[in-house]
């Protein structure tokens, strides 16, 4: 009996499970509830949990919503100051434990001055220290200070046995729902196999490369060993850095895309899959039986979309403009692009968007916020404006950070080693502090965000203040060369430097 579109890929019984055809950890938001059993949709959880932690820092960054969240992801990492976790996301980098900046005894206790991630955070400290028969007398008023984080470590390896199986289990998804017939001729019975095997790892946490002799993880590997003997005994994905040069650029600005297609001129069955835009993988899923007809759909994905219909972009063509090319080694391309640079350089790209996006996005919410100071007087112009700027002290301390070390960098090459501890001053980090920085470093920031405040008020008055302007301002060259002027001219000329 031949098989239904309403039938699972993998096993043939009646599907149903209303997977999602994308990840709904990276951003994805359409369903598809004809391509999976509810068994073998679940199967393919551990590959979906391993790519959602290899991307969680940037995700996080970008301010992805999961689909079965409310809210943006969070990510953590650690405070190299200090050595404590810090949760990272879209809005903010904060502590996620109470933290003890001083403390110095009283009579028979001590004073402790801390510091709590939120209000919840510090009444549960007083909570729990009086459960344990402590006495707890608020010294002061408590009061919300910023906290200006140095460096986090965040370290995550992408792609990967599990990963390279993450990417491959998402374009077989895709490709089931474009090219459901094909799908379930046999054509991918290979390829399945292949993803089952590895998602069976992923599901026993074998990713990890964990040594414990664990029978059923060795019976795992044992099992993804015999599904790549089809492939020559490599899996069918690959790091790909060279992308059909005619490709049309991504609808998004930060985007995903997924490529599947046939060849019918040899029945090539084929994927691509760019992750941001930045991590591009190919992969040869099958081959069709003779007289498929050649199409390709292409699938472009917004993760910031809050829902459909504008999350996705699709368009087809009746070729096979990307059909893929296998290398005679699959670790070659990244081996090669590790060794030139290729893959840092992508990284870095992707980096330099991921901040850029930040700072329109930061622009966007204040030039709403700032709107009003055309119609107030002076005064009140300049305490709004003030305002506004005592919210974004991050962003303020990431340009003074930029233009000081870029000056001590050229001090040094220029033979003028002595000023570079009075720079290294300016931006000096105290975990002793309320804030983060030592109190010339603070001194800085205030000198920092007098400047732009100044400059702000100024075009306001004029009119200039523009969404555009205030992203010159607050992280371009523009906003990088008045904070320049007021945190190193005084600096430059103690030491007879011409600025």
């Amino acid at each position: 009996m031949a098989k239904t579109a309403k039938t699972c890929i993998v096993c043939g019984q009646v599907a149903g499970s209303k997977e999602h055809v994308f990840p709904a950890a990276l951003g994805g938001r359409r369903t598809n509830s004809g391509i999976y059993c509810t068994e073998h949709d679940n199967s393919y959880s551990g590959l979906v949990n391993e790519i959602a932690g290899q991307l969680d820092f940037l995700n996080a960054y970008l301010g992805v919503r999961p689909d079965h969240s409310s809210r943006p992801k969070i990510a953590y990492a650690e405070h190299m100051l200090t050595g404590e976790t810090v949760s990272v996301s879209a809005d903010e980098i904060r502590f996620t434990k109470p933290r003890i900046i001083s403390r110095n005894p009283v009579g028979d206790g001590e004073a402790l001055q801390m510091s709590f991630p939120n209000q919840h955070s510090a009444k549960q400290f007083i909570k729990d220290m009086e459960d344990k028969g402590h006495t707890v007398v608020l010294q002061s008023k408590p009061s919300t200070h910023p906290y200006i984080t140095g460096s986090v470590h965040h370290k995550r390896a992408f792609g990967g046995p599990c990963g390279l199986g993450a990417v491959a289990y998402m374009t077989q998804t895709f490709f089931a729902q474009e090219f459901p017939e094909i799908a379930r001729s046999g054509a991918l019975s290979n390829f399945i196999a292949y993803t089952q095997a590895i998602a069976k790892i992923a599901a026993l946490s074998g990713c990890e490369q964990k040594t414990e002799k664990l029978e059923e993880l060795i019976g795992a590997r044992s099992a993804l060993t015999a599904a790549l003997v089809p492939f020559d005994g490599v899996v069918p994905v690959w790091w790909d850095f060279g992308p059909p040069a005619d490709a049309r650029p991504n609808k998004f600005e930060i985007g995903h895309r997924v490529t599947v297609g046939v060849d019918g001129s040899d029945g090539q069955l084929y994927g691509r899959v760019e992750l941001f835009s930045a991590l591009t993988f190919s992969m040869r899923l099958g081959t069709a039986t003779l007289g498929a007809a050649t199409r390709e759909v292409v699938v472009d994905i917004d993760p910031l979309a809050e829902h459909p219909p504008h999350d996705i972009e699709r368009y087809q063509v009746l070729a096979a403009p990307s059909r893929v090319h296998v290398p005679q080694r699959t670790t070659e391309g990244l081996a090669e692009a590790l060794a030139n640079g290729t893959q840092t350089r992508a990284f870095e790209k992707l980096l330099e968007r991921l901040t850029e996006h930040q700072l329109v996005k930061l622009a966007h919410a204040m030039s709403i916020a700032l709107a009003p100071c055309s119609t107030m007087s002076p005064l009140e112009a300049r305490a709004s404006i003030d305002k506004v700027l005592d919210g974004q002290p991050q962003q303020i301390w990431r340009m003074v950070t930029f233009v000081v070390q870029g000056l001590r960098e050229a001090m040094i090459k220029g033979n003028l080693e002595a000023i570079v501890p009075v720079l290294d001053g300016l931006i000096a980090h105290d975990a002793q502090s309320a804030i983060g920085l030592s109190r010339q470093a603070e001194a800085t920031l205030v000198l920092a965000k007098a400047a732009l405040a100044a400059q702000i008020e100024e075009d306001c008055a004029a009119g200039l203040l523009t969404e555009v302007r205030i992203a010159e301002l607050m992280g371009r060259g523009p906003g990088l060369h008045i904070v320049g002027q007021a945190v190193l001219a005084p600096v430059l000329e103690g030491f007879g430097v011409a600025a």
